[in-house]
């Protein structure tokens, strides 16, 4: 899988970015090598949301999970796309 990982309100730094392909890494059973996710983390005041996309042929999986730790909000994120 090929993550495209985009900061709003922060830069994402080396541990974020391992820290989503660790994460990440366990959806890779369920798709082809070339798929591509989008993953945005973004902070808002207290909040630290990650949005995650899949583009998919005919549908997009999509998760989105805030709270006020961004490496809770990746663990949720990938749970709720293992559970689709």
């Amino acid at each position: 899988m090929r993550y495209i990982i985009y900061g709003k309100n922060l830069e994402v730094s080396e541990g974020l970015k391992k820290a989503v392909d660790d994460k990440f890494s366990k959806l890779e059973k369920f798709f082809k090598p070339d798929t591509e996710v989008q993953i945005t983390l973004s902070v808002q005041k207290e909040n630290q949301t990650v949005e995650a996309t899949i583009p998919m042929k005919g549908t997009i999986l999509r998760a989105e999970q805030t709270s006020t730790d961004m490496y809770v909000s990746i663990d949720m994120a990938v749970d709720v796309l293992e559970r689709m």
